[in-house]
């Protein structure tokens, strides 16, 4: 049977969009052989031989210029086309890197720069900046502290700070951040910036060297470990490091010889801590330079932020403590700063050595579906909590996450999983329990639970016998809940606006260490009754 070049020139096009050779056949109503025919004879497989990029690019821009459908073939080809592009590109980019010299492989370290291409640098980074950033780096002070809002970029400062710092005053920058995590998100930013700015640097493990053979070192804050380094110095998030006092009696070491300087920031905590000390007693700390900066002040200053959207994320409390930098005050909150402080462990997500229990508290829309494991051990003469686990999931599908949380179980070794089954959680907790039969426990949120678990979460924390990530998420959720009195006895929760509810890894923490925290006393509307 003979056929038109109209229909040989459809069949191209669809094959040259992706479509199989079977799919182009069904598609035009042709005999397969035929269409694998014309394949071979027309060459088609050579209008998409080109593998550069934008050859690529082309062969992805015509699978998506159809308004049908995607067929299972062009579904498989993009894919592949869209990975191949982002290998081709990241090579590309590391190659370019290479080839300009920024980022040198291990060996000498980078020529050391004369002060007029230094400045000629400087000055061009000094127009990325904000007001009020440029006034803190500008600030030529040995010793400096900055009150801080979250979400005003000083992570992103603090990686500029390391490079000028290390090529101005060719010292050893050493920045200390909260957590592991946080110490490499200011290393990330350095790196950007050299990047950015043509600075050479050569990377030496989770270090940085600089030009002139200055090296920036970024760690966790752990006393033991900064001990031994000397240079200016970072206190990066002060008021969240663990032993902030053994901290700074470590760091005072570095800064002593010569003219060294030490620069703290952090979000507040409490006045009561090192951070909030130096800040609210500058007659004890008289040396110090002070910068306070608001959400605000920096967004008086140009910095695009949302103010009201962010107020309805948060309770009150929490956005004044976040966003407002004022410090941590309420005598009504479940848990004070000293207890949660007490039972930081950065290294708790990291191991698990046995079974986990769960806690998943159920939301859809205006919540979030929080999830936490947590893992008893007897060490040494107790018994000890861990958390292992936790995560968020925001606006996600109930057939989402019945198969996320069904990979949890079938991923850990989970003993049992208590679920709210309140309200949204009804349904969604039904399920996981038909499916896990003996091993998923459904709690429903009364006054009366809610406040025997919240005392239950209260009993682990005053006799230190939990460990938590020093996670400030998490920290101000711990904060956020308060007691108070009722006609019937006391309710235990956060407050809520219209928008979000600010509690809920929480209420999944109170759920997943529930049978842990022994014997509680529980308020009812007569008197106390014990609960095992």
């Amino acid at each position: 049977m003979a056929y038109g070049e109209s229909i040989k020139r459809e069949a191209k096009r669809l094959y040259c969009s992706g479509w199989s050779c079977n799919e182009v056949a069904e598609k035009l109503n042709l005999n397969p052989d035929t269409v694998f025919r014309w394949r071979a004879r027309y060459q088609w497989d050579e209008e998409t031989a080109d593998d550069s990029i934008e050859g690529v690019k082309r062969q992805i821009a015509a699978i998506g210029a159809s308004d049908e459908p995607l067929s299972e073939a062009q579904a498989r080809k993009l894919d592949k086309l869209t990975r191949a592009v982002e290998r081709m590109e990241r090579s590309a980019a590391r190659e370019a890197r290479e080839k300009k010299g920024r980022k040198r492989k291990k060996g000498d370290p980078p020529p050391g720069l004369d002060a007029q291409v230094i400045g000629d640098i400087k000055e061009k980074a000094l127009d990325k900046l904000y007001a009020y950033q440029r006034s803190f780096l500008l600030d030529e002070s040995r010793f400096r502290v900055c009150l801080k809002s979250r979400q005003t970029g000083f992570s992103f400062l603090l990686g500029l700070e390391v490079l000028l710092g290390a090529m101005e005053r060719n010292e050893n920058q050493i920045v200390v951040s909260a957590s592991q995590d946080q110490s490499d998100i200011v290393r990330n930013y350095a790196v950007k910036w050299c990047e950015d700015l043509g600075v050479d640097y050569l990377e030496d493990g989770g270090n940085i060297i600089l030009p002139g053979g200055a090296i920036a070192y970024f760690l966790p804050c752990n006393p033991r470990t900064v001990q031994g380094y000397t240079g200016d110095v970072y206190l990066d998030e002060f008021a969240w490091h663990m032993r902030s006092r053994l901290m700074w009696l470590a760091v005072v070491p570095a800064i002593t010889v010569g003219k060294k300087r030490l620069t703290v920031t952090s979000t507040p905590y409490t006045e009561t801590d090192m951070f909030g000390e130096i800040v609210t007693n500058p007659d004890k700390y008289p040396r110090f330079s002070r910068h306070t900066v608001t959400i605000y002040d920096a967004v008086k200053d140009g910095h695009q932020v949302d103010i009201e959207e962010l107020r309805d994320l948060f309770d009150s409390m929490t956005f004044a403590q976040a966003y407002e930098c004022r410090f941590f005050a309420d005598e009504l909150c479940l848990l004070q700063p000293d207890e949660v402080r007490a039972v930081f462990d950065d290294d708790c997500l990291r191991h698990v050595s046995t079974w986990v229990n769960g806690g998943v508290d159920i939301g859809r829309t205006k919540d979030v579906t929080a999830i936490v494991l947590a893992e008893q051990l007897q060490v040494e003469t107790e018994k000890l909590v861990f958390v292992r686990h936790m995560e968020t999931l925001a606006r996600m599908a109930f057939d989402g996450q019945r198969s996320h949380m069904a990979g949890l179980v079938e991923g850990w070794k989970i003993r049992r999983l208590a679920m709210d089954s309140t309200g949204i959680g009804m349904q969604l907790s039904e399920d996981m329990q038909r499916l896990y039969p003996g091993k998923v426990e459904r709690v429903h949120f009364t006054r009366e639970k809610k406040e025997e678990m919240a005392l239950s979460v209260k009993k682990l924390f005053e006799t230190q016998r939990i460990r938590i990530p020093n996670d400030r998420d998490l920290v101000m959720q711990l904060h956020a809940i308060k007691r108070k009195p009722t006609e019937k006895g006391f309710t235990y929760d956060a407050d809520r606006n219209e928008q979000i509810k600010h509690a809920d890894l929480f209420w999944a923490m109170a759920l997943a260490v529930k049978e842990f925290g022994g014997r509680r006393r529980v308020l009812t509307a007569r008197n106390f009754k014990v609960v095992g």
